[in-house]
């Protein structure tokens, strides 16, 4: 598909342009995809620095939680800048939509966390609160019956499982108001008769998966996600990237895609 080696290319040679990472990765300006190398977070931890990764310090806002507090995948935090904050609302926008919100409905959402995931929890619930919808935290590590009870409290709509994941058969709820998070540090969740949105340390929000469906949905003006031929991992590189350059990133698994299903995401 020359558009989509294109795009890599030209985001492959904007990244070596503009982060001393890339520069080192590639040692020359890629001049077509074949030339354009897979690399995994251990390639990160080659870096001098923070500094040597992203675009312009000076245009740093904030910073992506890991989704596990005390075991990110990345040597340092990841930032990131507006550009890239407002493109990462537009993928939590598409990934609700996609998921059946009702917007004009003003949905409650509940999300449920432990004290590994909080900070990832916060970052979020910032995503909800940002297009006006009523959003809380739990932060429990225990029972079903615990979990019954805050959502009894709160009466959500939707019911976030951050962890505890376990504990999504403890709902009698319509499965579709019950999402589930994961990560793709993690083995895949067995069977997709949950929604869920998908994370990757570094990346953020990936994608979302509909109740019974076996791949997931993604923005591809954002995301390019390919299938490394030697690993056969999925990668992923950020087309629009302004802060912090993401090209043929390994993902640490297989992830299936609407236009890419599998039968095992394994």
């Amino acid at each position: 598909m020359p558009d989509v080696e294109d795009a890599l290319t030209a985001t492959a040679g904007k990244a070596f342009r503009l982060t001393r990472f890339y520069a080192e990765v590639y040692g020359a300006e890629p001049a077509d995809a074949s030339e354009i190398s897979y690399i995994s977070d251990s390639d990160y931890h080659r870096a001098a620095g923070l500094l040597d990764c992203v675009v312009d310090r000076e245009a740093i806002i904030g910073i992506l939680p890991p989704y596990y507090r005390d075991a990110s995948r990345f040597p340092f935090t990841v930032p990131e800048d507006e550009a890239e904050l407002v493109l990462r609302q537009r993928r939590i926008v598409r990934a609700m939509k996609d998921l059946g919100v009702d917007f004009g409905a003003s949905p409650r959402f509940l999300i449920v966390a432990d004290g590994r995931r909080g900070p990832f929890a916060c970052e979020l619930a910032k995503g909800f609160y940002w297009e006006g919808f009523q959003t809380s935290i739990s932060f429990r590590n225990g029972t079903g019956d615990e979990l019954r009870q805050d959502v009894a409290r709160h009466d959500p709509d939707y019911v976030v499982l951050t962890s505890g994941r376990h504990l999504r058969h403890a709902l009698e709820r319509p499965r579709h108001t019950v999402w589930l998070v994961e990560h793709c540090g993690d083995p895949p969740v067995g069977g997709p008769e949950y929604p869920s949105l998908l994370y990757a340390d570094g990346v953020d929000l990936i994608g979302s998966r509909a109740a019974g469906r076996t791949g997931y949905d993604y923005d591809p003006e954002q995301l390019l996600i390919e299938v490394d031929p030697a690993s056969l991992l999925t990668h992923v590189s950020k087309l629009q990237f302004t802060c912090f350059p993401l090209v043929r990133y390994g993902l640490g698994r297989r992830v299936p895609t609407v236009d890419a299903p599998e039968t095992d995401a394994s």
